[in-house]
């Protein structure tokens, strides 16, 4: 070889080293800038072959630089929620992300992930730590900013007034009601989301909401089975319970029952609130009408879509019936632990008469069990005493009383013994 040409490749080589050199140094850099540190929040990615975890918000602060939304766009990313594709603006300045198919994980409203046909955010950047933009579900459009701390990130997000209808369509595939419920009304909301904590508050605004064409006027000339596997009894609606059982599970499970339209926003928006780390699964805030449409309609599985049923049949329910019937109705078929179902059956069972010859504290005792019956039945056998702070709750909240003869009745339970339940299987 000549001296020219050796030298030529000598340079080249040594350039091609320098080079490699370079962007060993800039991956090294990038890595140690990304990488998450202890306890951060931190998501696992694939280098080539290596699988590494780097800090989520360092990735966004990158992502969103005008240099890394020109770097993503045309690329996709399988992440956790569904496959993302990017695409940016010419100028680098927003960035268009699009999730197909996506898998959500809410357990503040659902127990499994929740399942979203396409989502599709617009994101700009106001600053390193400040960015706004908008996104779409079907056809929902809503408003988000975001902003970013040393280990968490805070999201604002104002959902755009919409049918109510609009948000069912969301689910049109998983609940079969919709090809022929009629439902009217509008909503919007306004949620804040802290992450990785995923705690999050929602103010949700509802009105005209109104359902029809589900057919629960059928219920009201028939006599529904109970919900118990083994009835004591077939019950009617028009069993006559006396004045104290259905002041009592009014107290105990719906106080707003006469002010709301079948649904309660104040303790849905207490539910949503629940704090995911330590919650069991989405806390239950059914009206006395969302568990009447439970137990004749939906069952109670544990998912978004049963709950969203329900909620269509409860305000359905709410408007033929009327309360005065839900109410009645929900005493004869209500499941009251230990096989037996309805407030009259418990009452024969327990105490040996009908519901309409209960005192104010045999009632209240009656309706502490509606919580979880069974459960309530052992804890009772064994313990020989009622649960006296749920029926404290629930004298105080017995309406319209004087207060004055509520306190008598709270004082009156401290020597009040109930019957002692046999223990439940």
């Amino acid at each position: 070889m000549k001296p020219v040409a050796r030298k030529l490749v000598t340079a080249l080589v040594a350039a091609l080293l320098l080079v490699a050199l370079a962007a060993t140094l800039v991956g090294v850099a990038f890595y140690f800038t990304l990488r998450a540190a202890p306890g951060e929040w931190s998501e696992r990615v694939a280098i080539g072959p290596l699988q590494v975890e780097l800090g989520v918000l360092p990735l966004i602060r990158v992502a969103t630089h005008p240099l890394g939304m020109r770097a993503l766009s045309g690329r996709s990313w399988n992440a956790p929620i569904g496959r993302l594709d990017f695409l940016a603006d010419s100028e680098g300045d927003s960035l268009r992300i699009v999730c197909a198919a996506c898998s959500v994980d809410a357990p503040a409203l659902t127990r499994e992930k929740l399942q979203l046909p396409r989502i599709e955010w617009t994101v700009l950047r106001a600053g390193a730590n400040d960015l706004h933009g908008a996104m779409t579900i079907g056809t929902l459009s809503s408003a988000w900013r975001a902003r970013l701390r040393a280990r968490d990130l805070d999201l604002d997000l104002t959902l755009a007034d919409a049918p109510v209808d609009a948000v069912y369509a969301i689910f049109r595939d998983e609940i079969p009601e919709l090809t022929r419920a009629r439902i009217d009304g509008r909503v919007n909301a306004e949620i804040h989301l802290a992450l990785p904590s995923r705690r999050f508050t929602v103010k949700p605004h509802l009105e005209g909401f109104v359902v029809s064409g589900l057919g629960t006027e059928a219920v009201l000339g028939a006599t529904p089975l109970p919900a118990c596997a083994l009835p004591t009894r077939r019950a009617d609606a028009t069993t006559p319970f006396g004045m104290w059982m259905p002041k009592a599970v009014v107290a105990a499970e719906d106080q707003r029952f006469f002010e709301h339209p079948g649904y309660d926003l104040v303790e849905m928006t207490a539910a949503w609130a629940a704090d995911p780390a330590h919650a069991q699964g989405p806390r239950d805030a059914g009206t006395l009408s969302q568990q009447l449409a439970k137990l004749l309609y939906t069952g109670d599985e544990r998912t978004l879509a049963r709950k969203l049923r329900e909620l269509l049949y409860a305000v359905e329910l709410d408007r033929t019936f009327g309360k005065p019937r839900v109410l009645m109705l929900y005493l004869s078929i209500a499941p009251w632990g230990d096989g037996v179902c309805g407030a009259q059956a418990a009452s024969l069972r327990h105490f040996g008469k009908r519901a309409s010859a209960l005192g104010p504290l045999d009632a209240a005792w009656l309706a502490s069990l509606l919580r979880n019956p069974d459960a309530e039945l052992r804890r009772a056998a064994q313990s020989h005493a009622p649960d006296f702070p749920r029926m404290r709750a629930i004298l105080a909240g017995m309406h319209p009383l004087p207060r004055s003869r509520r306190a008598a009745l709270a004082e009156e339970l401290q020597d009040w013994t109930p019957p002692v339940p046999r223990p439940t299987q």
